[in-house]
């Protein structure tokens, strides 16, 4: 145990912690067994009945935790010396409000785990793109002999890592509006903005509200952090008047000799080239600008880049993000179910030159489908549209002059659609400009629902 773990151990040993959220996020479990097991007095508290989180109170016997199911749920929250909701838990909830009112503080998992860390954290957001570079980020670190734990939204929850990190770690962590908007003195070494466009209006209820949840990634950090932004996206650039750390910038058009920019041909940092453009296997331009991203942020906790071409040109991405699935009659199947705005999948249509077919619709976060109408129409895409936003981008598509539109009833109806539609050398594009919960639990439920039936249909195709 590292001093810092120990002196952690008397910040919360006999406290009472009130956690808020058993669910699918996986925070409330995680924060619940590391503060219990550093002394803490830990309720949890969810609305759904018990029976329908049996799995997650099994995980938590033996830890000494109270679970608070159903009409139980916030008991005695008042009581309490801290309260962390998870981050799907809205603060103004009214058992949070009366937290609030008492004086009691209401923290994210994220800010817990940064209290906890005996290490440098990087902490990276943005609308898009968050993922990807947090996933090459710690294949950077690594290749350059510094060992990473990668987290927060991307696998284990921030707290789960801090809990276990050493003193020469660098804890890496994907983090969210929703968490960050109840951080208090979080404090990232390196915090890295990739850009800033309406999401998560259903949550935050203005744009202002959004920028400034974004915002308190930089409100904590000094002269002594780095601050990696994209100079390309002005409302992501407007915040670095928000820190005092140092800057970094990148751009995929102008020079960063203080940052990363692309030079005749090569991904540089800090005016050094590291290789060259066409190494990077991600496609689309937006996924350069994130390379740039993590190549900033390695430098700025002192890792070497030495060998960062070679970490990039195998890094293939991850899943969910222009995921190539499978090829079948020379039709080549994409899953980006992480696209859940249509900025996303303006970003898509962008990566391919070949002709497209996309599949898009679900559940709208924004309402505005006039941008991405024009986009598939410019690109001579044909359209399959599909759940409750699915007259809404055909409508768009079609004011745009967008010639073929089809409606699905269902993601197996839209994929034979797309298929009948496609030629050998086409992009059949899963990339819905939506969220998935008209008719998935999540984006990678949908994600992973086309992919299976895109294998199962190029199988049959296969079947003589």
């Amino acid at each position: 145990m590292t001093e810092a773990n120990a002196d952690s151990n008397q910040q919360f040993s006999g406290r009472r912690v009130h956690i808020i959220g058993l669910g699918a996020w996986g925070t409330g479990r995680a924060t619940a067994r590391v503060l219990a097991a550093r002394g803490a007095g830990v309720t949890v508290s969810d609305v759904k009945p018990a029976d329908q989180l049996a799995q997650e109170i099994a995980a938590l016997e033996g830890t000494g935790v109270v679970v608070l199911a159903g009409r139980d749920a916030y008991q005695g929250i008042e009581e309490s010396d801290l309260v962390v909701p998870s981050p799907g838990v809205p603060l103004d909830i009214p058992p949070l409000l009366r937290a609030q009112e008492r004086g009691i503080p209401v923290v994210s998992e994220i800010e817990v785990a940064f209290w906890i860390a005996p290490c440098p954290i990087v902490a990276i957001t943005g609308t898009k793109g968050k993922t990807t570079t947090t996933a090459l980020l710690g294949e950077l670190l690594r290749g350059a002999g510094k060992p990473a734990l990668v987290g927060g939204n991307i696998g284990l929850p921030l707290i789960a890592l801090a809990d276990r990190a050493r003193p020469e770690d660098v804890l890496v962590g994907e983090v969210s509006s929703f968490q960050l908007e109840a951080v208090r003195d979080f404090r990232p070494r390196a915090a890295v903005l990739l850009n800033l466009f309406p999401d998560h209006l259903d949550r935050h209820a203005t744009m202002h509200e959004y920028r400034e949840a974004k915002a308190k990634l930089f409100a904590n950090q000094t002269s002594e952090d780095a601050a990696v932004i994209n100079r390309d996206d002005p409302e992501a650039w407007a915040l670095r008047s928000r820190t005092e750390a140092r800057l970094m910038p990148y751009s995929l058009t102008d020079p960063q000799p203080d940052g990363a920019d692309v030079a005749d041909g090569w991904l540089r940092v800090v005016g050094g080239r590291v290789c060259q453009a066409s190494e990077v296997r991600l496609r689309g331009r937006h996924n350069l600008g994130n390379v740039l991203a993590a190549l900033a942020a390695a430098r700025a906790v002192g890792a070497s880049l030495d060998r960062a071409g070679e970490t990039i040109s195998r890094f293939e991405g991850i899943e969910h993000r222009l995921e190539v699935v499978a090829v079948g009659g020379g039709v080549t199947f994409v899953n980006d179910s992480q696209a859940t705005t249509p900025e996303a999948t303006l970003a898509a249509l962008d990566a391919f030159a070949e002709h497209i077919v996309l599949i898009a619709g679900g559940r709208a976060k924004v309402h505005d489908f006039q941008g991405l109408g024009g986009r598939i129409a410019e690109h001579g895409a044909s359209l399959v549209v599909l759940g409750e936003a699915a007259e809404e981008i055909a409508a768009a598509a079609q004011a745009a002059g967008a010639a073929d539109i089809a409606r699905a009833e269902g993601l197996r109806h839209a994929v034979q659609l797309a298929r009948e539609r496609s030629q050998p050398g086409d992009v059949v594009l899963l990339s819905p400009a939506c969220a998935s919960f008209d008719m998935f639990q999540n984006m990678a439920e949908r994600g992973r629902t086309f992919k299976r039936i895109v294998a199962e249909l190029t199988a049959e195709e296969r079947t003589p």
